[in-house]
């Protein structure tokens, strides 16, 4: 073992040492002994986690009591990387400091100039206004009929920031379906098209926050340049400036200069611009003027592709039925659908169990409550509808063709599929033995009517209350 070897065995060691007198020893051994030491430099350190979902689990629970570890090691304050483990990656120390200059002689001899400093700027040059998450590209991102055309206008736009007419791009939606992902993948597919393009990404509540410290230091300008810089603005959570004058006033400033450039602006909002409220008109003007794109809950078919999306990046086995269970039962947030498998595997590997479907039950159970979890079946979902409409039994099974008629078997078709997961040959057969085909052409009549119709899916959402009521 050479010079630089043993110097990484000790540092690691030590970490480790520091790490076990913190931590809970079945916690330790489950979570921090298959983390591994990767390299690292005078002002950062990165290690690897065995998958994604360790990654995230550390993330989450241990990333403040590793930063604590490494001050109490290496004596300063140093930035954590914690990425998914690679085969056939050979830890290196890297440092310039002069308590490790024999280390840092050992390295420089080793390695080539140009790959030491690609190095220190893949892992370690700091920008902290591109804080881009490695996880939301679009690679990872799931395209379903719910987000299509935001995500092929999202792609448009990092493929050729600021020479569309998509300028400025905002992405609208509820909580936990994508918009964050989005944006953050057109900040990556730009900047892998050309590394030199400034790229920044901030929420509009940072973007605040700095405007007041700016105000504070007597620093505008430099704040006003700062964003000035960007080829491509990143901006999350717009709904955030409202009833802000003067953050607003600063940001419609710094949009007119960058749109006036050619620069790129790309926005996330959980509402259209017209629904804004407390936002100034020549704001709500200047979003409007360019593309607005919507983002809608997935539908069952797209909520299994992401479940299995996640399993194959964080690389867990998960049985079909678990995903399909989870699918179920989650319906109308991406977040809450990902957490959920998480917890159940975070729940597997503390226990030491494996994944079943009485352990996703148990995990849906704790996050949703009982009456989340329980079968709901075709009937209650046709009386919801019948009630609605003020459609009769007879006329549903029947071969009626009246529009009210007919929209309302279309509907129970879609929220059969939609909540209870059933096959489309099963819901066919409860409703008259109708073909799948017909069942398969009413889900997607309904859910583009959804997309398209705000009133209607109003009150697609009041039908789903009663059916939930009718469950408990």
């Amino acid at each position: 073992m050479d010079n630089v070897q043993s110097a990484l065995k000790v540092k690691w060691d030590d970490l480790l040492n520091n790490l076990q007198k913190k931590i809970p020893s079945h916690s330790y051994s489950s979570w921090i002994l298959p983390l591994n030491f990767l390299d690292c430099n005078d002002y950062s350190i990165r290690i690897s986690a065995p998958n994604r979902f360790h990654s995230e689990y550390i993330e989450m629970h241990f990333r403040d009591i590793i930063i604590a570890g490494i001050k109490d090691v290496f004596e300063k304050e140093m930035t954590l990387q914690i990425v998914t483990e690679q085969r056939n990656i050979k830890p290196q120390l890297h440092s310039q400091s002069s308590d490790l200059v024999n280390i840092s002689d050992k390295v420089s001899h080793n390695e080539k100039p140009d790959e030491r400093e690609n190095f220190q700027q893949t892992y370690y040059v700091e920008d902290r206004y591109s804080q881009l998450n490695g996880r939301y590209t679009f690679e990872t991102f799931v395209e379903g009929p719910h987000n299509q055309f935001a995500k092929v206008a999202s792609r448009a736009v990092s493929e050729a920031p600021g020479n569309t007419a998509f300028n400025p791009l905002l992405i609208y939606g509820g909580t936990g379906l994508g918009k964050t992902h989005l944006l953050q993948a057109i900040g990556h597919y730009a900047r892998t098209q050309n590394p030199n393009r400034r790229v920044i990404y901030v929420s509009s509540e940072k973007f605040m926050i700095d405007f007041i410290t700016a105000i504070r230091n007597n620093r505008l300008n430099e704040f006003g340049n700062l964003y000035r810089q960007a080829d491509l603005l990143l901006v999350d959570d717009i709904q955030f400036l409202e009833s802000r004058e003067g953050t607003q006033e600063q940001f419609f400033h710094t949009f007119n200069d960058l749109y006036q450039h050619g620069k790129q602006i790309v926005i996330t909002s959980d509402r259209t611009p017209k629904e804004l409220k407390g936002v100034e008109e020549r704001l709500i003007s200047r979003f409007l003027s360019g593309l607005t794109v919507d983002i809608q809950p997935p539908d069952f078919e797209s909520r299994i592709a992401i479940l299995q999306k996640k399993a194959t990046i964080d690389q867990l086995s998960i049985p079909p039925e678990v995903i399909e269970f989870v699918a179920q039962n989650i319906t109308t947030n991406v977040r809450e659908l990902e957490g959920a498998m998480t917890r159940i595997f975070a729940y597997s590997s503390l226990a030491h169990t494996d994944v079943t479907i009485n352990l996703a039950k148990k995990v849906i159970k704790d996050m949703m409550g009982v009456r989340k979890t329980r079968h709901i079946s075709i009937d209650i979902i046709q009386s919801a509808v019948s009630e609605f409409y003020k459609v009769t039994e007879n006329e549903l099974m029947g071969k009626g063709r009246k529009k009210e008629v007919a929209q309302a078997r279309q509907v129970i078709m879609f929220l059969s599929r939609e909540i209870s997961g059933m096959s489309l040959k099963t819901i066919g057969l409860r409703l008259g033995r109708r073909d799948h085909t017909t069942v398969m052409h009413a889900c997607n009549v309904i859910g583009k009517k959804i997309r398209e119709n705000k009133s209607f899916a109003k009150e697609i959402e009041a039908i789903k209350h009663q059916i939930d009521l009718a469950s408990s």
